[in-house]
């Protein structure tokens, strides 16, 4: 008899071989693209026109003993037809402080250090130019979020008449040489983001040059503005010529605050900084990064603000359109196969596979690598375990969960329709039993018959009109309860492919990590079709699903008889999502 729930071990073997596949055909296309690494870095300048970024007029939503948070409105279009599909809003928070610097340990032995022969003559600056970041990025937040101070300077370095030598001092000295703060009602210090402080045995000096420098602006009385900072960091970087190195820090810079959010160190190399002779040629002035484009770095800043958000994107390449929640498990068993075979043995590998998956989140996974972020993410990944965020993915196109995508126009004497669709249409209807998003990415399986579906599913079905999740814009709270105008993408929106198809059949699969016993699988089917039947129960239609070995202790066993009346639903709907929540926090608990 063929199971209701569980597809056969053909099936699944058969998706494992295709994410087997697909990987490869990625590393494929990763190693014959010289210069990925760079083409993603530079779009730092460019990234995600979308992105929404924080207004000066922001005000702080909420003060906690460890934290401060913003808060933004999003509202969402679902339909272009003539139908009642409610145009609805919902909220976004924001992490603009907390109660302690990042502390960054610098040492020989980091594993960080196989990076190191990605660079060449010029020696490796990023554990300097992250540091750097990290200062311009704290500048910038306190010209925004009201209330804050900083940066300012709290060692004293000497009597030094240069601004900007003055500033690199502080930006690498061991105890902290600066400090962006802001205070809680209470009156306790949080501190931006992006705030650090360094642990390490190994002294970080400061050398400037034999020739002074005729000053070309003002003397700081201060520490200096971002836009100041920003010129020193140009100034040094072209002096060594690693304009390369300098977005690649800041791709690392913005995992800072995921970094303190996980309540880990960052632990990175020892900078190695080749002596520059004078008879050797200088490198051609390079822009200022950023230069005229502050609005960006305004953008980047707000992302690295958003932690769930950072790691929703992380996670999205391994998700794949197509694979249903009962068979992922497979999918992502055949992806963590090849990731850990012998051909992607070397981090330096994997993470060139990881950026070429999705190349404009690239600089992401770069950042993620150079600071430790991508150890969580990936643990997560193989277990199935990610959420999924809406709004990060419409802002930066990002394909990352079934739901975003259209709800296909059927005939209308068609007498079933597809379970995605009909979440799908029970999300954009936003009754208050479907106003928040399924939890996991993967689609239900099979067809569920019109009869048997909500009153909203049938209307919108009728209606012959496109329906799809579509970001409209965003307003930020104010003080007095405020809110700002909306920001409106300036350009139209769209969810752009991930690479990758499966590789043809020579390459050789191996057999190692398949496992029939898919934990993953049955608890992404266990979650959607308790979003989905959480509130009206179980079809009759779907007793079948209902009494799967999967669905065991659903509900207690006085309710089962709800399933035979012959009414349309069953009346266990009401159990649902407290079972679900049991499952959740004891797995979220298994993890740890």
């Amino acid at each position: 008899m063929k199971d209701a729930v569980r597809p056969d071990k053909e099936a699944f073997k058969a998706t494992y071989e295709k994410a087997y596949r697909t990987w490869s055909n990625i590393h494929d296309l990763a190693i014959t693209e010289s210069n990925l690494s760079r083409n993603c870095l530079e779009q730092l300048e460019t990234a995600f026109p979308a992105h929404p970024y924080f207004p000066e007029d922001i005000d702080i939503d909420g003060f906690f003993s460890n934290t401060a948070t913003v808060r933004g409105r999003v509202i969402w279009k679902t339909t272009s037809g003539s139908c009642d599909t409610p145009v609805f809003h919902d909220e976004v928070l924001f992490q603009v402080a907390s109660d302690r610097p990042t502390v960054v340990e610098i040492s020989d032995s980091h594993p960080l250090s196989i990076f190191e022969q990605w660079y060449g003559e010029e020696g490796n600056h990023v554990t300097v130019l992250i540091l750097a970041w990290a200062y311009i990025l704290s500048a910038r937040w306190a010209e925004i979020i009201p209330g804050a101070s900083g940066p300012e300077y709290v060692s004293y370095v000497g009597d030094v008449d240069d601004d900007a030598a003055r500033w690199w001092a502080a930006v690498l000295a061991p105890s902290g040489g600066w400090s962006a703060w802001i205070r809680n009602a209470k009156g306790q210090v949080l501190f931006s983001p992006w705030s650090t402080k360094l642990s390490t045995s190994h002294r970080v000096s400061l050398q400037r040059g034999t020739r002074p420098r005729v000053r070309q602006h003002q003397a700081q009385s201060g520490a200096p503005s971002y836009m100041a900072a920003l010129r020193y960091l140009r100034d040094y970087c072209d002096h060594h010529g690693v304009a390369h190195q300098s977005y690649e820090a800041l791709a690392a810079a913005l995992f800072l605050s995921l970094a303190k959010f996980e309540n880990r160190r960052v632990q990175l190399p020892i900078p190695r900084v080749c002596q520059q002779r004078e008879s050797m040629e200088k490198p051609a002035v390079s822009p200022p990064l950023f230069s005229g484009n502050f609005p960006q770095l305004d953008k980047l800043l707000t992302l690295s603000c958003n932690v769930i958000g950072i790691k929703a994107l992380l996670s999205s390449v391994f998700f794949e359109p197509g694979v249903l929640c009962n068979i992922s498990g497979a999918w992502l068993q055949g992806t963590f196969a090849y990731l850990d075979s012998e051909a992607v043995r070397e981090p330096r590998t994997l993470v060139r596979i990881l950026m070429k998956r999705d190349p404009d989140l690239g600089f992401l996974w770069l950042g993620a690598f150079l600071t430790g972020g991508q150890s969580r993410t990936l643990q997560e990944a193989r277990q199935g375990w990610w959420k999924v965020d809406l709004h990060v993915a419409a802002w930066t196109g990002t394909l990352l969960s079934f739901i975003q995508e259209p709800v296909l126009i059927l005939p209308t004497d068609v007498e079933a329709i597809s379970r995605a669709d009909e979440c799908r249409l029970l999300y954009l209807s936003h009754d208050q039993s479907y106003d928040v998003a399924p939890l996991f990415p993967f689609a239900p399986f099979g067809l569920t018959a019109i009869r048997d579906t909500n009153l909203e599913v049938r209307q919108h079905m009728r209606c012959q009109s496109p329906h799809g999740l579509v970001y409209e814009g965003i307003s930020w709270q104010r003080r007095e309860s405020k809110w700002t105008a909306f920001q409106k993408p300036m350009i139209p929106l769209s969810l752009r492919p991930k690479y990758g198809q499966p590789s043809d059949s020579l390459v050789t699969v191996m057999y190692d990590n398949l496992d029939f016993d898919d934990d993953c699988s049955e608890m992404m089917t266990r979650s959607i079709f308790t979003w989905l039947r959480g509130e009206d129960g179980f079809p009759v239609a779907e007793r079948d699903i209902r009494e799967h070995e999967w669905f065991e202790n659903l509900v207690d066993s006085d309710d089962d008889d709800c399933l035979i009346t012959g009414e349309s639903r069953s009346a266990v709907g009401s159990h649902l999502h407290g079972w679900m929540l049991n499952v959740i926090l004891k797995r979220a608990a298994e993890s740890i």
